[in-house]
């Protein structure tokens, strides 16, 4: 298997093992995306490229930011602070690590977990848009 293909069966075992250990009342917003991902997508045993798993976080990110309020850490250290989040002006980029518009790019991106859970269950229910090319 090539460096640059993720199988999605290893991926969700290790994005839930990585939610198992924090211990945290936030989530990084990339994890919370892979989460997010692997309950909508549970039969999906396949390889892609990272690439397209990478754009798979990327959507699962604006999905989750219309259904709950996505931090960035400010100055002084370890101060949250709510991001507007406009997706006609802006991106998830990066697997979810960043929200890239109007010139400049966020990281440190995160989400309360208490916020995660609810969140979950909708998207469980309903799905994400997104699909591989096959």
């Amino acid at each position: 298997m090539p460096d640059d293909e993720v199988r999605l069966e290893i991926e969700s075992q290790r994005t839930t093992a990585l939610s198992q250990r924090i211990d945290n009342a936030y989530f990084p917003l990339a994890l919370a995306a892979a989460i997010a991902f692997h309950e909508a997508h549970r039969s999906a045993t396949t390889c892609v490229s990272r690439r397209d798993y990478d754009g798979a976080l990327d959507i699962a990110a604006a999905a989750l930011s219309r259904l709950l309020p996505v931090y960035t850490l400010r100055d002084p250290p370890g101060e949250r602070a709510t991001l507007v989040v406009d997706l006609t002006r802006a991106r998830f980029a990066r697997g979810a690590t960043e929200l890239c518009g109007q010139g400049e790019a966020v990281g440190e991106l995160s989400v309360a977990r208490s916020d995660l859970v609810c969140a979950l269950s909708l998207i469980k229910r309903i799905g994400l848009p997104f699909s591989f090319a096959g």
